[in-house]
């Protein structure tokens, strides 16, 4: 039982009569009848809410994806011969964040409605929904009846996908380095033939097949595309600075996001793909296969990946690589480079591993530190964590210099920008016939 708003009105103004009653006894007997009357009619407002026949409902997406606002829907069925209005609330994981939290409804009688809210999980993994609580309003408005509905429900937390989801609806072909999405560079060319074309403002005149042109009488151009079957492994870190928050979500959460999206767009493109997940050490391993259920296997691996509090040896990982690697692969290897002292110790092993393979090493630029530079500090103490970040970025800018010295390729880009620049980064190097 919880009291409105107006009910607390009706209370203040009856306490105009009852001061009054103690400088004209005679009104004793009306006031007393008046505080019963409003007591009787909080009463009846009170057993007619609680009568309202309601039935509450929760529907979720078989999966929800972190960081992304995912669309959750309650479904209520009123079973009465008059409108009730009512106040609806879920009862979400504490670590999502819901928008709206609660929403003020008026149910049409017998009707059905549905009332759609937005969940956006922080991180991956396994949750729990708990039960829906309903405030029915009585039709005096003077209390509300508030009640819980048991719909206890768990629900998995993956990757953000929405990316490669788009492109497999898009019906796009498996060769993707012709797919005419805007976001993928198609610079340069492969080195298999695909198919031919009418010729199209902006081909090169390098392109264009002249018997076929004589031939059809008209400009035709040979369409190629980059070869298949080749190796991609794609390396993780889990270690300490990849919990670190960036832009709402862990830098893991980001880099799981893009080699999800860089592993979904190599086995749609025919090559065989691979992941290692390491940290102190190399704590999974899938070896390159191609197909659409080596995808599935990485992403239930990456599913269940989370950042380990621990210093991430390299070494480790580059001799395990060494030794299960005996194809020529492009390797790209998300990390971090913000504990100079930890990722200094990348660089010698790298540089070695691009002597028999191709290494992309690919780093989720921290927006805070840039945006704390670009603030005028407001006193010695924002000058001295200016300083700091000013500092930071610098062995940041010198270490990557240092790792592309080696013939390593090399992005650090904006968390948002991370999943295109690193497929975009991957076609490049298949056309230009690196590997």
């Amino acid at each position: 039982m919880i009291p409105t708003g107006r009910l607390w009105v009706l209370l203040c103004l009856l306490a105009v009569p009852m001061m009054a009653a103690g400088f004209f006894p005679g009104l004793g007997g009306a006031v007393l009848a008046l505080d019963t009357l409003a007591l009787v009619l909080a009463a009846l407002d009170f057993l007619l809410a609680r009568r309202v026949r309601l039935e509450v409902s929760r529907h979720l997406p078989p999966r929800l994806s972190v960081g992304a606002p995912n669309k959750v829907e309650l479904l209520l069925v009123h079973r009465g011969p008059r409108d009730v209005e009512v106040r609806v609330r879920d009862d979400v994981p504490e670590s999502f964040t819901a928008e709206p939290e609660e929403a003020p409804l008026n149910l049409p009688a017998d009707s059905q409605t549905r009332w759609v809210y937005r969940v956006t999980p922080a991180k991956r993994g396994r949750f729990g929904f708990g039960d829906l609580h309903v405030r029915v309003r009585g039709p005096l408005g003077l209390l509300l009846h508030e009640r819980r509905v048991p719909a206890a429900q768990d629900v998995s937390v993956f990757p953000d996908m929405r990316g490669a989801s788009r492109l497999l609806l898009s019906g796009a072909a498996l060769d993707l380095v012709n797919l005419g999405l805007r976001q993928l560079r198609r610079d340069g060319r492969g080195s298999e033939f695909a198919r031919l074309r009418d010729y199209a403002q902006g081909d090169s005149v390098r392109e264009v097949d002249w018997k076929a042109t004589a031939r059809r009488t008209r400009p035709v151009t040979r369409v190629m595309e980059s070869e298949r079957s080749q190796s991609l492994l794609i390396c993780v870190d889990a270690g300490r600075s990849m919990a670190a928050q960036v832009d709402g979500l862990t830098k893991l959460d980001h880099a799981v996001n893009a080699a999800l999206f860089l592993a979904f767009v190599a086995v749609r493109n025919g090559d065989r793909v691979g992941l290692a997940v390491f940290a102190d050490g190399v704590k999974a391993y899938l070896p390159p296969a191609a197909g659409r259920l080596q995808y599935r296997k990485i992403l239930d691996t990456l599913y269940a990946t989370t950042p380990s509090l621990t210093y991430v040896d390299y070494l480790a990982l580059f001799k395990e690589l060494n030794v299960r690697l005996n194809r020529r692969s492009l390797l790209c290897v998300f990390t971090d480079f913000l504990d100079e002292e930890q990722a200094s110790t990348l660089v010698a092993p790298l540089h070695r591993l691009a002597r028999r393979h191709v290494p992309l090493c690919l780093s989720v630029r921290d927006t805070a530190l840039t945006a704390l530079l670009r603030t005028p500090p407001a006193g010695p103490e924002q000058a001295y964590q200016q300083a700091v970040a000013s500092e930071l970025l610098s062995e940041r800018e010198v270490l990557k210099a240092k790792v592309s010295a080696g013939g390593v390729h090399m992005l650090d880009v904006r968390p948002d920008e991370l999943s295109l620049a690193a497929v975009n980064r991957y076609l490049d190097i298949k056309a230009r016939g690196v590997l």
